[in-house]
């Protein structure tokens, strides 16, 4: 089969004209931008830490099992402890209103969601199944804003354990240099 007239690739010749175009680092008119000095603390890995409150820890703990409980039965305990690290570290690093907005949504679903079962207190009082439902309809609610930036944070989290990179077949290549190392078939 000969390609029609229309169809043909012509060969290109040499790269010059490729290597006369300038190379831009960024968007076209970004030169006229102010440009911003480089922010030493920049690479959270480096960032120190400030203290993460038991609170904190405790009630990401209670939504993660509710989101990440199939059948309403708590999910392994040592993958929680390891997603309640993670978050914690990620808390610990976050500047600005990323801490406060995590710690306030965390007190919205502590305290608020458990009034969409019909309970008073804290979600700690209530067993996962009701928990997840709890969730559920605080999320299907106005209020659902305040629960996207916790479950947003625990769920990229959840899917960077390699235990559950190899149950889902997700490839950790975005991660970079500091993917976990998946350590074969599953456990």
């Amino acid at each position: 089969m000969s390609a029609s007239p229309d169809t043909r690739v012509e060969p290109r010749g040499s790269h010059d004209r490729a290597k006369s175009l300038p190379v831009l680092k960024g968007p076209p008119g970004f030169e006229h931008l102010p440009q911003l000095p480089h922010l030493v603390d920049a690479d959270v890995r480096r960032r120190k830490g400030r203290p993460v409150p038991a609170g904190v820890r405790r009630t990401a703990r209670l939504v993660a099992e509710a989101l990440f409980s199939p059948d309403g039965e708590p999910p392994d305990a040592a993958r929680l402890d390891w997603l309640e690290a993670d978050f914690a570290d990620f808390y610990a690093r976050a500047h600005g209103n990323a801490g406060l907005i995590l710690r306030l949504s965390l007190f919205a679903l502590m305290w608020l969601a458990p009034l969409f079962v019909n309970r008073l207190g804290p979600l700690s009082t209530l067993p996962i199944p009701r928990r997840v439902i709890a969730l559920e309809r605080f999320e299907s609610s106005l209020l659902a804003p305040a629960a996207l930036a916790v479950k947003a944070m625990l769920c990229i989290l959840w899917f960077e354990h390699p235990r559950t990179q190899r149950e889902t077949s997700t490839e950790p290549s975005c991660l970079g240099r500091s993917a976990p190392v998946n350590g074969g078939g599953p456990s």
